[in-house]
């Protein structure tokens, strides 16, 4: 850290110029890489690295790809069909998500068409026509639900497991209990918003 102490009457906010910032601080960087040389040798037998697992694994590595908004379950992978026939009605059941007081709005049936597709049967809208070919490798999962019907805090939940900001992620979870095979590279990566939480 650069303490700015010295008193130059100029308009520099800290008192110092570029070049004397630039100067004072090249010793730092510098002792910073000589630290990471010295190390390299053993960076990749720290805490992230690869580990044995309990279980022998079936998959080899996972891709997850969470992209805030995008299309409805209802309307690719998950068919609702008792919603065609309460469809434009307002939720007549018992409401266990939160909405902050706000009434939940109507029930609104697909406007796609299902078939099943592969040798399991699953079902894919109309809306991923090439997606279907490949449905056999594809891992649906329709058990997962919100305590929250507001959309960021849901999202926050997906990706933590709570509704709140500030928890740990899936990806840290999966690299403090697996580790890592990339030694020059983050196990994974998350970008923010602003505010703090996943992208949206």
């Amino acid at each position: 850290m650069i303490l700015c102490t010295r008193f130059i009457p100029n308009h520099t906010p800290c008192g110092q110029t570029r070049r004397e910032f630039l100067w004072q601080a090249g010793g730092g960087f510098a002792g910073l890489g000589l630290i990471d040389l010295l190390t390299k040798d053993n960076a990749f037998a720290g805490e992230l690295a690869a580990r044995p697992q309990h279980f022998a694994a079936k998959t080899k590595h996972v891709v997850f790809l969470f992209m805030n908004g995008g299309p409805s379950h209802v309307d690719t992978f998950d068919p609702k069909p008792v919603l065609t026939k309460f469809n434009g009605k307002k939720y007549a059941g018992k409401q266990t998500v939160g909405s902050n007081g706000r009434p939940i709005g109507y029930l609104t049936q697909t406007t796609f068409q299902f078939h099943k597709h592969g040798q399991g049967g699953l079902p894919i809208s109309s809306v991923y026509p090439h997606l279907s070919r490949h449905a056999d490798e594809l891992c649906v999962i329709r058990s997962m639900h919100s305590d929250t019907a507001a959309h960021a805090s849901a999202c926050i939940q997906m990706n933590t497991g709570s509704v709140l900001i500030g928890k740990p992620a899936m990806g840290s979870w999966l690299s403090s209990g697996l580790g890592t095979e990339n030694e020059n590279l983050p196990s994974f990566v998350v970008m923010t918003d602003p505010r703090g939480g996943p992208i949206g």
